[in-house]
């Protein structure tokens, strides 16, 4: 009598078994993560956030690479460069500007020349207006606005250098933001004429200057341009045309000679904002 032999599938067996294995630890990770979202959402959002962080698939990794300084970091130096010599001694405002415009001049960064700029104008220096100046060159607009902003608040010089320097940037500045912040400058620098006679000329010199410049923006192929231009003749005349255009070219040319009247200030109809009711539209 033969006996038969048996054999057990092993491979197969063990296959299984690792099968069942993975599928454990994946439920098992599962329900730890099922478990974690139900502490979180219940428990107001104030749940240890270790439970979550010891999850591998929640395992913090930080994006920082020794020896590099993030743009956020490089950030927050400069501006406590600025905030920390608005009240320092001669010797370190001196030092400060100069590691500001260090990082200005050697930064490819627009907005770091930005953030260095506006950290100089807080630093009270005999020097920065100079540097203001040089800055105005930037190849970036919005870090000329930063130095034209800075030298329009804290200029050192005359009124008449400033109103010089506005307008220079007003008419040479091919950028319209540039032309824009140059304009609210002169309005919020020179409010109202110091001096007109009873015929409503403006005889001073700089606010004559500034008037007859304005009235050549009026002209501006930008329409934000043009507007902002009329706003702020109304703060440095105190006259109110309103956005009537044609009427400030009229007054621009009195101021000129070349207009035989001054027009009509606006109406208190005028002032009226129109409303349009809903069944007229």
């Amino acid at each position: 009598m033969k006996l038969q032999t048996t054999f057990f599938p092993v491979n197969s067996i063990l296959s299984t078994i690792e099968k069942k294995m993975q599928m454990m630890i994946a439920l098992k990770y599962f329900l730890l993560l099922f478990i974690g979202i139900i502490l979180f959402v219940t428990s107001g959002c104030a749940v240890d956030n270790e439970f979550i962080a010891k999850l591998p698939l929640f395992e913090a990794k930080s994006d920082k690479i020794p020896g590099l300084e993030s743009p956020l970091q490089r950030k927050k130096v400069i501006q406590l460069k600025g905030q920390r010599g608005a009240a320092a001694s001669d010797f370190e405002k001196e030092i400060l500007v100069a590691q500001l415009m260090v990082e200005y001049r050697t930064s490819p960064d627009p907005n770091m020349r930005r953030e260095a700029v506006d950290a100089m104008a807080k630093i009270p220096h005999p020097k920065r207006d100079q540097y203001m100046k040089e800055i105005l060159a930037d190849s970036d607009p919005f870090v000329r606005i930063s130095a034209l902003e800075a030298l329009g608040k804290t200029y050192n010089g005359t009124k008449k250098e400033l109103a010089l320097l506005l307008i220079e940037n007003l008419k040479k500045d091919t950028d319209k933001d540039v032309r824009l912040t140059a304009i609210r400058l002169l309005a919020q620098s020179f409010p109202k004429p110091s001096a007109k006679t009873p015929d409503e000329t403006i005889t001073n010199e700089i606010d004559t200057l500034i008037v007859q410049v304005l009235g050549e923006a009026l002209y501006d192929k930008v329409p934000a341009v043009r507007y902002e231009t009329m706003q702020s003749l109304h703060k440095i005349t105190g006259k109110d045309y309103g956005n009537d255009i044609n009427r400030w070219i009229q007054y621009i040319q009195y101021q000129k000679g070349e207009a035989e009247k001054l027009p009509n200030e606006r109406s208190f109809a005028e002032k009226i904002p129109a409303v349009q009711l809903p069944m007229f539209k």
